[in-house]
C-alpha cells in the first residue's frame, strides 16, 4: 500500500491539507527551511515544485519562482538533496514532485524514479503528461514497482469517459483543477464545484483533491465540506516572494498562514 493511500484510508482528518512550493526559490537552505516549517505547521502531504523554463499551467506568481529559481542554476542534485532534508524532518509525512515531463525525460526516467524515492518522494504530479500515452503506462509501471503514485489532473470539461480512461494510470489522488486556466489566486468559484466534486467521487474510487485560485481560510473551509484535500501553491509562493530577502520573516509568516489553513479545514 503506497504511503498516500495509507494516510486518506487512516481518515485522521475532514480533508487533507497540501501545500506546495517551488525549490530553490530563493535558494538552497531557505528551501529545507520553508519545507520543515509548513511541515510542522500542519501539512498531511506536501508537494515540491522541480522548476522547470516553460511551466504551461503556473500563473504569474509561481512563474516567477521558477525563474528566480532557474536563475540560481539549482541542479538535480540539489533538488534530490533538499527534498532528503525535507523528508527526514518529518519523514511520516509523504512528499510529491510537481514536474513537467521533460525534466524527468532529461533525468531518465529510472534514474529520476529512483533518485526520487531515495528522497523520500512518494508520487508524481505532471501537468503535461496525457494519461493514454505510452510515456504515463510506463511511468505508472515503474511508479508501481518503487509503491509511488501517479497523480493525474482533472478539468472542469473532462468528460465521464476519459476520467474513467484516466483511473487506470492514477494512484494516489486526482488533483482536480477547481478553474479553468493556470494557477493562481481566485475570490470566486465556479457555482458547480460541489456537484463537479461529487460526480468525481461517484465516477472514480480515489481521494479526490482540489487545487488552483485557493487562498484563504474561508475558501479552504468552503471546499473541505465536499473535497477529500486541499491543495494551495500561489498564496504561499506569494509569501515567500515577498519576504524571500528574511528567512525568518518568511518562516514566520509560513507558519502562521499554514496553521491558519489547517484549523479552517479541521
Amino acid at each position: 500500500m503506497s504511503k498516500i493511500k495509507s494516510l486518506f484510508d487512516s481518515a485522521k482528518f475532514k480533508s487533507a491539507f497540501i501545500p506546495y512550493f517551488t525549490l530553490g526559490d530563493p535558494n538552497y537552505n531557505d528551501s529545507i527551511e520553508f519545507g520543515k516549517t509548513i511541515l510542522d505547521n500542519g501539512a498531511d502531504i506536501l508537494e515540491l515544485g522541480i522548476p522547470f523554463s516553460d511551466p504551461v499551467a503556473d500563473g504569474p506568481v509561481i512563474q516567477r519562482a521558477v525563474a528566480r529559481s532557474l536563475k540560481n542554476s539549482f541542479s538535480f542534485d540539489e533538488i534530490f538533496r533538499v527534498t532528503k532534508a525535507i523528508h527526514d524532518h518529518k519523514p511520516e509525512t509523504p512528499l510529491v514532485y510537481l514536474t513537467y515531463f521533460n525534466p524527468i525525460y532529461h533525468c531518465g526516467i529510472t534514474k529520476f524514479l529512483d533518485r526520487a524515492k531515495e528522497s523520500g518522494i512518494v508520487g508524481l504530479v505532471i501537468p503535461d503528461l496525457p494519461f493514454d500515452t505510452a510515456e504515463s503506462e510506463t511511468l505508472f509501471r515503474e511508479l508501481k514497482v518503487r509503491d509511488m503514485d501517479l497523480i493525474h489532473l482533472v478539468t472542469p470539461a473532462s468528460e465521464k469517459k476519459r476520467i474513467q480512461a484516466l483511473a487506470k494510470t492514477s494512484s494516489g489522488f486526482i488533483y482536480y483543477v477547481t478553474s479553468f486556466g493556470v494557477t493562481g489566486e481566485r475570490r470566486e468559484f465556479s457555482l458547480d464545484l460541489k456537484e463537479r466534486i461529487r460526480f468525481l467521487k461517484e465516477t472514480i474510487q480515489l481521494p479526490i483533491c482540489a487545487g488552483f485560485g485557493i487562498s484563504t481560510p474561508d475558501q479552504a473551509n468552503q471546499i473541505s465540506q465536499y473535497a477529500d484535500g486541499i491543495i494551495i501553491g500561489s498564496a504561499i509562493q506569494r509569501i515567500i516572494e515577498e519576504n524571500g530577502s528574511d528567512r525568518s520573516k518568511v518562516v514566520s509568516a509560513l507558519a502562521d498562514y499554514i496553521s491558519k489553513i489547517r484549523t479552517s479545514i479541521s
